[in-house]
């Protein structure tokens, strides 16, 4: 033996060689096991991205009233956006009403709340027995003032004539001068009346196309391309004048309200972009903004946030049943 090297028991130098390899089993397994660690979190972080953003947003309900999910993994920190939902139905911006011409019989209504509309087309007439009676009343008037200018007309043609017969009798030194004054008087009466006659006539008739006027005025019309939000009477219903008949919503822009729960309040922001999802139009997304809003509430109460929509391509229709979507994306 070599000085200072201690001799070991066999069976001492057995256990150490067995311990060594288990500890070395140990270390690979451990290693495995945080190896298919890694890549489990790897994958369902990648599946987790790539699901639709609606799915993601259920995922994200379902976790917690914080709304967020985080996912873990060395040197990685992924973080779900925050959602809130509502429902409500689409309501027209610009609201007008449509009044009675003025007092009457409304005709049959064909329009129902809900129907389309453009600028100008006829949604119902007034029927105004009174005006129809005085339309007639001033055209017998009318025909009576012609007929009495045309006989004053042909007064003032005989005297005329008259006068000017006088006027030669008197050059020849026949009648006195009294008669041709006579005669030049009797001329201006009847010019005068013919006068008058005339102002008779154009009163009759500028009262005729008043009438007609009013009449043709009793048509309602749709004051702009929109859609019936209301109806304020009812068929052969007799309607007095600026008695409302209809309201008419104009099709852009639309707004949409939505209750926002006392938990989100914080979470909604002016002018923060919102996806509307018709129920008529399933497949199409429409993009929204929140308007401006103060979230003032008690306790256990909700604030109801306004949603705008410009619907330019006028797909959307004031009623319709719509989901809210609201995103808070990272960063935010």
């Amino acid at each position: 033996m070599f000085p200072g090297v201690r001799k070991r028991n066999p069976l001492q130098l057995q256990w150490e060689i067995s311990f060594a390899g288990d500890l070395r089993v140990n270390q690979l397994l451990q290693m495995k096991r945080w190896t298919l660690i890694t890549i489990a979190v790897g994958v369902l972080t990648i599946a987790y991205s790539q699901l639709p953003s609606t799915t993601r947003g259920k995922l994200v309900g379902r976790l917690g009233a914080d709304n967020t999910m985080s996912v873990t993994v060395p040197g990685k920190r992924e973080s779900v956006p925050r959602v809130v939902r509502g429902r409500g139905y689409l309501q027209a911006v610009e609201v007008v009403s449509v009044f009675a011409p003025f007092t009457g019989q409304l005709s049959k209504i064909q329009l129902k709340v809900g129907d389309r509309v453009t600028k100008g087309q006829i949604l119902a007439t007034v029927r105004s027995h009174e005006l129809l009676q005085r339309l007639q009343k001033i055209a017998a008037a009318l025909e009576t003032a012609k007929e009495d200018l045309r006989r004053q007309e042909d007064q003032v043609a005989e005297a005329e004539r008259a006068l000017e017969r006088a006027q030669e009798l008197y050059r020849r030194d026949l009648i006195p001068g009294r008669d041709l004054k006579e005669a030049e008087a009797a001329r201006d009466t009847a010019g005068a009346q013919q006068t008058l006659a005339h102002a008779q006539v154009v009163e009759q008739q500028a009262a005729l196309e008043q009438t007609r006027y009013l009449l043709s005025v009793s048509k309602i019309v749709a004051p702009f391309d929109g859609v019936v939000t209301g109806m304020l009477a009812e068929s052969g219903a007799y309607v007095r004048d600026s008695t409302p008949i209809f309201s008419i919503g104009a099709m852009e822009p639309l707004k949409l309200m939505v209750e926002i729960p006392e938990a989100e309040v914080d979470f909604v922001r002016d002018d923060m972009v919102a996806q509307v999802h018709a129920d008529a139009l399933p497949d199409r997304v429409f993009e929204g903004q929140v308007a401006p809003f103060e979230p003032k509430l008690e306790k256990t109460q909700s604030v109801v946030a306004e949603v705008r929509l410009a619907n330019r391509d006028r797909l959307l229709v004031p009623g319709m049943n719509a989901e809210v979507i609201l995103v808070q994306k990272s960063g935010q």
